[in-house]
């Protein structure tokens, strides 16, 4: 349980390394201008929680699940209950309580969301490849905040798109090509790669409209709906490079076969 309570703060690693000593000292971005930032911590630790089940023998999974979800609400529980104290003795929009309460409904949304997608690692190869998936859509915008800002650049985009694929590439060799049936998930797997980036790339466009000055709350409906455009069109075929998909399927192609080759071929050897 302490470690899934860990895991989960470690999603916020990015803040804690270069915002949390600015203003007053919190554990959490609870910032509507770092909306994209909390996202992607939610998401990340969430991830990580629940990928801990996965250390568990196969006859405790359900203790795992168990110790993981508690560890991962005791963090969330905690990380929030900080962040909003710190929060509300500052003053100005981000200290209105229906910012806070908006945010701090989002973060624990999305941290018990994350935590169950983490959580399939417990199905097996299948559950596990669909993880690395997901954290394959999550690591470049995580990366690219914890990093230093002299690093950022054309370099470091291109870098974070492999390192996407390879990622990628790694969740299709884990769901595998035997039985059958689990090339099914091999598209399911690419889809939720390739959709969660559109949906970051909406919350980056909403961010700035979450401030005083915009009409907010009135506002409010109109730049979800512009959010909602902006994610049709970024999830949009044409919209991002092809290369890094296709050598990422292509190369988990040959990898998944080669691997299934030389386990029936020890199989075979041993039988």
């Amino acid at each position: 349980m302490p470690f899934a309570a860990l895991a989960w703060c470690a999603g916020s690693l990015p803040w804690l390394v270069h915002g949390a000593g600015r203003a007053a000292p919190i554990l959490l971005p609870l910032r509507a201008g770092m909306l994209t930032t909390l996202v992607l911590s939610a998401a990340v630790g969430g991830l990580l929680a629940g990928g801990l089940a996965r250390l568990a023998a196969p006859g405790r999974r359900g203790a795992a699940l168990l110790a993981t979800g508690c560890g991962a609400a005791t963090g969330i529980v905690v990380t929030l209950a900080q962040s909003v104290a710190a929060s509300d003795a500052g003053t100005g929009f981000d200290a209105d309580p229906r910012v806070l309460t908006g945010l701090a409904v989002l973060t624990a949304a999305l941290g018990a969301l994350a935590w169950g997608a983490g959580s399939l690692v417990v199905a097996g190869a299948a559950g596990s490849g669909v993880v690395l998936g997901l954290l394959a859509a999550v690591l470049p915008g995580w990366l690219s905040s914890l990093l230093p800002s002299s690093l950022y650049g054309p370099a470091l985009g291109t870098a974070l798109v492999w390192l996407q694929a390879l990622v990628l590439g790694t969740a299709l060799v884990v769901v595998g090509v035997r039985p059958a049936a689990r090339l099914v998930l091999w598209p399911v797997v690419v889809l939720l790669a390739w959709l969660v980036g559109p949906a970051l790339t909406a919350v980056s466009w909403l961010e700035p409209l979450l401030r005083p000055g915009t009409g907010l709350p009135r506002t409010l409906g109109d730049s979800l709906a512009g959010a909602w455009q902006v994610f049709g069109l970024a999830a949009s075929p044409g919209a991002r490079h092809w290369a890094p998909w296709v050598v990422a399927v292509v190369g988990a192609v040959f990898g998944a076969v080669l691997l299934d080759g030389r386990r029936r071929g020890g199989g075979a050897a041993q039988g």
